[in-house]
């Protein structure tokens, strides 16, 4: 006993003695305090402020001490460090129990370190039990006290201790084990919370819930001893049922747009970052994106459910694939982003693919040779006949003989119908007759990127294009002729709120708000009896207008579609090209997750009509001729559109219409 008390008279002097030199360096600034970046979690929010994802190298978010329970912080306090507001750092009196009782006990049984000295070990050095780090721990330690307040301490402290299970700092640990924010807390969640960096894997109460619960009584009743609480509320505490999150699979609440994420990390959040590719993981960005995650979930659903399973690739995964992109045509924000079945078995973005990467959108691109006809002076009510024929084409032998789908042809077509029915042989004929360089200059100023060729057969989709460049070249249709540029993220800023980069809806009046009106008033038939989509439009079941596509052998089925509000095109194809099968068409086979997607997407906005611009004029005509209808005529009249001044002024009339009587008869 009287060694044990020389040893302990020895080590008080040396402590003291450590102390005082300490001190001493702090005091004269012979130490500086390295800087310190703790990796704090990036976090994604749609457009209406919900949580869509987080990205990070160590789970942790900053909150400000304001925003931390009391109960928390004071636990903390009563079970780590009791004196923490009356000492400078080092605790002499809590090292020296500290040491009295490891001696008693032969064996380390007691930390002293203070919450100041636990601080700077979580940001400036490593576990190592040593010597040196101890005294390198308590010098930080001095100058910490130094440099900020005690709330600041406490403060940083809070935001950096580890709670197990990959969650760093209250925030972390309050989402973790209870999935609420920290400032919800209830005492008997925050003093369990408080217990847990005593030993994660020992007192988890995911790993040990009894050890959870007896060390959760150890910290109430410290806040008791310390006049924090009463007995009474330990009592209430400790009665209380405590309800952890559920950690089974499948238990959390489902993320939604894993493609639309991994886009904005590896391509936006790239750009906008050059020099600092880690800040995503480590720099607590709050990332204010255009999603919406109700009409994304809605397009994963879509997609799940109404998608059949074909086949399987080379790898196992599902086949056909699949991608979706909606955007909002009034600003240019992407409100959902499918680029696969499935991101956890295919990565690959098949909505925003490298460039060359595209896939043919079939007959989905005849609405851009369409309207460079409009602008070129054609009207919905102009006559073209759906017949053989046969092109020469300079450099190759055999002349270009297209087809209609099925091999059926139809005879003389309005504009309107042949658009309705999707004919390949009135959408060439259109083509050659305006000048091919009309429809790439159109597809061009309404948005596409990729390289489209002046060719016989591109209404046909033979320029291959992505989804994304398709719904922002129809979004001029739905918005009165304004270009929009897609628009991912609106702001961006630090864990503090400081504004990093903002962006904004860039918008381009690249057509007449007129022809943007008529075509779209004639893709609306394409949804109606008649047209290629006819039985989605009640699937929609509100003013919409879509177009189909299916390319060659049927390996690419599309369709894109809109409302005044959305604007969604929809791939599905093999990643390996290979055909889809006989009958696999975009209206078939594209066109039910479409109609779907929107339905779902819309339902709680009212429906709305296309906004019809000042300068058109209707007239009844003959849809057998284009004309005016002839009161004689035995064919129902139709009401057509047209640009002012540009109806029809002549009636249909024998041998022109087969359906008007003789002229002879007329008298």
């Amino acid at each position: 006993m009287h060694r044990t008390l020389v040893v302990s008279l020895l080590v008080l002097l040396l402590l003291v003695g450590l102390a005082a030199a300490v001190l001493a360096l702090a005091v004269a600034g012979l130490a500086d305090l390295p800087e310190a970046k703790v990796p704090l979690t990036s976090t994604f929010f749609d457009r209406n402020g919900q949580v869509v994802a987080t990205r990070f190298e160590q789970n942790r978010f900053a909150v400000p001490l304001d925003r931390v329970p009391l109960a928390l912080a004071a636990a903390f306090i009563a079970v780590e460090d009791h004196r923490f507001y009356r000492h400078f750092g080092l605790d002499v009196q809590a090292l020296l129990r500290a040491l009295w009782r490891n001696l008693l006990a032969g064996r380390l049984v007691e930390g002293g370190s203070t919450i100041t000295q636990q601080l700077a070990r979580n940001l400036f050095l490593t576990p190592d039990k040593t010597l040196a780090r101890k005294l390198r721990e308590a010098l930080l330690a001095v100058q910490l006290e130094r440099r900020f307040t005690k709330d600041e301490i406490l403060e940083k402290y809070l935001n950096t201790i580890y709670f197990g299970h990959a969650a760093y700092g209250v925030e972390a640990a309050a989402r973790t084990y209870f999935g609420k924010p920290v400032q919800d807390l209830t005492l008997a969640e925050a003093a369990m919370l408080a217990g847990i960096p005593r030993g994660p894997a020992l007192y988890s109460p995911f790993l040990d819930f009894p050890a959870a619960r007896a060390r959760q009584e150890v910290v109430l009743s410290r806040m008791a001893e310390e006049g924090f609480i009463s007995k009474e509320e330990k009592e209430t505490a400790l009665a209380d049922k405590l309800v952890l999150r559920d950690r089974r699979p499948g238990a959390r609440a489902v993320q939604y747009g894993a493609y639309f994420i991994d886009y904005l990390v590896e391509r936006e959040l790239a750009a906008i970052f050059p020099d600092d590719p880690q800040i995503v993981y480590r720099g607590g960005l709050q990332v204010h994106t255009t999603l919406d995650r109700e009409m994304q979930r809605a397009a994963e659903e879509a997609v799940k459910n109404l998608l059949p399973v074909l086949g399987a690739g080379e790898q196992g995964e599902q086949q056909p694939q699949v991608a979706l992109v909606a955007v909002d045509p009034r600003d240019g924000g992407i409100r959902a982003l499918v680029g696969g079945r499935d991101f956890r078995y295919s990565q690959f973005n098949r909505a925003i693919p490298p460039a060359g990467t595209g896939r043919s959108p079939g007959s989905a691109f005849k609405p851009f040779v369409f309207a460079a006809a409009l602008e070129s002076g054609f009207t919905p009510a102009h006559i073209r006949v759906s017949e053989p024929v046969s092109f020469t084409i300079p450099g190759q032998a055999e002349p270009y003989m297209p087809q209609e789908y099925g091999g059926e042809f139809f005879g003389p077509l309005t504009m309107r119908r042949a658009l309705a029915r999707s004919s390949n042989i009135v959408a060439i004929q259109t083509h050659l007759e305006i000048g091919p360089e009309k429809a790439v200059e159109m597809a061009a100023r309404l948005g596409i990127r990729s390289p489209v060729l002046p060719v016989p057969s591109l209404p046909l989709g033979t320029s291959h294009v992505t989804p994304l460049e398709m719904a922002a070249a129809y979004a001029a249709f739905a918005n009165q002729g304004f270009r929009i540029q897609p628009l991912f993220i609106t702001r961006i800023t630090d864990s503090t709120g400081r504004l990093l980069y903002e962006d904004r809806p860039r918008l381009s009046h690249v057509l007449d708000a007129r022809i943007a009106y008529l075509l779209t008033n004639m893709l609306q038939d394409v949804l109606r009896p008649g047209g290629t989509g006819s039985f989605l439009g009640p699937l929609v079941n509100r003013p919409a207008a879509a177009k189909t596509g299916t390319s060659e052998d049927h390996r690419d089925a599309y369709i894109v579609g809109y409302t005044p509000e959305l604007v969604a095109a929809l791939w599905v194809g093999n990643d390996d090209n290979s055909p889809l099968g006989a009958g696999q068409t975009g209206g078939r086979l594209a066109g039910p997750v479409w109609a779907n997607f929107m339905r779902q997407a819309l339902q709680n906005l009212p429906a709305s009509e296309f906004v019809r611009p000042h300068g058109l004029e209707e007239a009844l005509i003959c849809p057998e001729t284009g004309l005016l209808q002839n009161p004689l005529c035995a064919v129902a009249p139709v009401q057509e559109l047209f640009l002012a001044g540009t109806a029809p002024r002549e009636q249909c009339r024998w041998p022109l219409c087969p359906h008007c009587p003789p002229q002879w008869q007329w008298d």
